[in-house]
């Protein structure tokens, strides 16, 4: 009999082996088994309206397939070979979000061929201070998504090459942050932009992706070290994100508030909704409920998935869509990426807390399946393009359960490791 952990791949590539189990199918799931502290349990928010999402999810193989193409289509845009840097108009966010994407690829495929790039790109980004305080670092935000890219290499294992652990690098920008959490104006909060400049240049705006970033980070720190003060950080952020509006009771997420309105200011808020703000709290929140096993956090993770279904997949296709700015046509060069990070937390979530993999799927599904049966010449495709789609094949693998941390495959074709029973590697 077949070793459990080989299971998946012999049937996702050798479906008719006289190996499998006799229930074995041709797209299996592997099923990890849930921490006690984090209970299964079943969601009262209601679904949003059926639509194209119900769309059959493609097979592991074809999402696989498609995952690598749409990964050398990325890397084939930047213009420095050694760097994973965007060329402009593309943002040095927007950058750090792309190694993130990456280094998530990587972990669930087990495709290793871009880590000496990401590792090289992170050490340069950092700075000498390993803290990415570029002159490309404006906002907090800017900021935290570089940190964040750092936390999944931490977590996902990337071999360290630089002066310190991709995790103290992490560590920097939140403790920077700590120290820019401002209690002058709304309570509480961080400030879209670092510096005050004019004052009119977002100073006064409280950003909903500022601080979710900023809750995502910490809850993910607490996650790794379990450090108290940093979980504590994790929950203020969150309740404070709650207590100005920018989370409502039904789970829709804001745009962001005005420190400078009203006397203590952040009056009223920014109803506008863009995907990666609800995605950002949707895994933040799977995070804190991985880690504290607290049912409260689990129902938030549920209804922000809900939120994400309600609002940013387009029923008549089943894609995942930025409802704001995709209708007309009119998103901006930051917008357009934002569903594809929607996308990654998604599938972060289905892996982190597995009895939540059908919610998720109900929102990824349709997406990954358009995306999977797309076009993935290289030729032509954008940066951001590429980034999306790899970012949607992605969560659909790991919404089936397959990829993790030791990563599913790399394959294009297989060796048997002599004088290793039973184990197959897998390589280019």
């Amino acid at each position: 009999m077949l070793p459990s952990n080989l299971i998946p791949l012999v049937a996702i590539f050798f479906p008719d082996s006289p190996l499998l189990p006799s229930n074995s199918t041709n797209t299996p799931t592997r099923t990890p088994t849930p921490t006690p502290s984090t209970p299964a349990t079943t969601s009262t928010t209601p679904s949003a309206t059926p639509s194209a999402t119900s769309a059959a999810v493609p097979s592991a193989k074809l999402l696989l397939k498609t995952a690598g193409t749409y990964a050398s289509s990325l890397r084939a845009t930047y213009p420095d070979p050694g760097l994973a840097l965007f060329a402009e108009p593309i943002w040095w966010w927007q950058s750090g979000s792309g190694v993130d994407g990456l280094l998530t690829y990587s972990s669930t495929t087990g495709d290793t061929q871009y880590n000496t790039l990401l590792s090289n790109t992170l050490i340069t980004e950092a700075t000498s201070a390993n803290d990415f305080m570029t002159v490309h670092a404006t906002g907090n935000d800017d900021q935290a998504w570089w940190a964040l890219a750092a936390m999944t290499a931490a977590e996902s294992n990337l071999p360290p090459t630089g002066p310190v652990p991709w995790s103290t690098m992490a560590q920097n920008v939140f403790q920077q942050q700590t120290a820019r959490w401002d209690t002058a104006k709304c309570n509480g909060g961080m400030k879209w932009k670092i510096l005050e400049g004019d004052g009119t240049d977002g100073w006064h705006y409280k950003s909903t992706i500022a601080n979710g970033l900023f809750f995502q980070l910490a809850a993910r720190l607490a996650l790794l070290t379990g450090d108290k003060e940093i979980r504590a950080w994790a929950v203020k952020s969150y309740d404070w994100t709650v207590s100005v509006g920018l989370i409502s009771p039904q789970f829709d997420v804001y745009d962001g508030t005005d420190d400078a309105k009203g006397e203590n200011g952040c009056v009223d808020v920014n109803h506008n909704m863009w995907s990666y703000n609800v995605g950002v709290f949707m895994y933040g929140s799977a995070v804190m409920a991985k880690l504290t096993g607290e049912e409260e956090w689990v129902a938030r993770t549920k209804g922000l998935i809900a939120s994400a279904k309600r609002n940013f997949v387009n029923e008549e296709t089943g894609e995942l869509w930025e409802a704001k700015c995709e209708a007309d046509a009119s998103c901006d060069s930051d917008q357009v990426s934002f569903k594809g990070t929607l996308a990654r937390w998604l599938g972060a979530t289905a892996e982190l807390l597995p009895e939540l993999r059908g919610s998720v799927m109900e929102v990824i599904g349709g997406a990954s399946s358009m995306a999977a049966t797309a076009s993935t010449g290289d030729a032509g495709m954008g940066a951001i393009q590429a980034f999306n789609h790899m970012e949607i094949v992605d969560a659909g693998l790991r919404a089936q359960g397959l990829g993790g941390k030791a990563g599913l495959i790399g394959a294009r074709k297989r060796t048997v490791v002599s004088g290793v029973a039973g184990r197959v590697k897998w390589e280019r």
